[in-house]
């Protein structure tokens, strides 16, 4: 099935594209989504009416994200600091939600949490590499910098545990 697309994806393409996916996808997951279009012939001939509005929203949006991504990538470290055991290993690991919530607070973008990628989770003391994705094509990296705010040492932990079991 021939779709037009309405929003930008990594997998498919570029606001605008005409493309060929199997019919289920595009009925079942595109469609509902509003994500595309069906390429009728009233709608190609929308889409060249329009395909000069279309770029230049996605020229703005690309520079917008632009903007947002160096003004994260000035930040260079966030550092966080949680409770961690004597090994160095976190209680809790640190979530995408809260990383959202730093750098709102510290460079006052909004970043939802869904666009934070992390390579592993974060659950130990130390560094990690973030990646802020605003666009498909415009991200920003992010070193954030695990401190321990308090050391519990762990025989107190496994005293309790033992203490609990009987």
């Amino acid at each position: 099935m021939k779709v037009i697309l309405k929003k930008d994806m990594q997998s498919l393409g570029d606001i605008g594209d005409i493309i060929e996916v199997s019919d289920g996808y595009a009925r079942n997951y595109l469609l509902p989504k509003n994500i595309v279009e069906i390429a009728t012939a009233g709608a190609l001939k929308n889409r060249e009416k329009n395909i000069e509005r279309i770029k230049a929203k996605a020229e703005k949006l690309h520079q917008e994200a632009l903007a947002k991504a160096e003004k994260i990538q000035a930040l260079e470290l966030i550092e966080i600091e949680a409770k961690a055991g004597e090994s160095g290993k976190l209680f809790g690991a640190i979530t995408t939600k809260k990383l959202a919530e730093l750098i709102q607070e510290k460079s006052g973008i909004e970043v939802d949490r869904k666009n934070i990628l992390l390579e592993r989770p974060i659950n130990h003391i130390g560094e990690y590499e973030m990646k802020v994705k605003f666009t498909t094509k415009v991200s920003a990296v992010l070193n954030v910098g695990v401190k321990a705010s308090e050391v519990i040492k762990e025989e107190i932990i496994s005293e309790v545990e033992n203490d609990s079991e009987e």
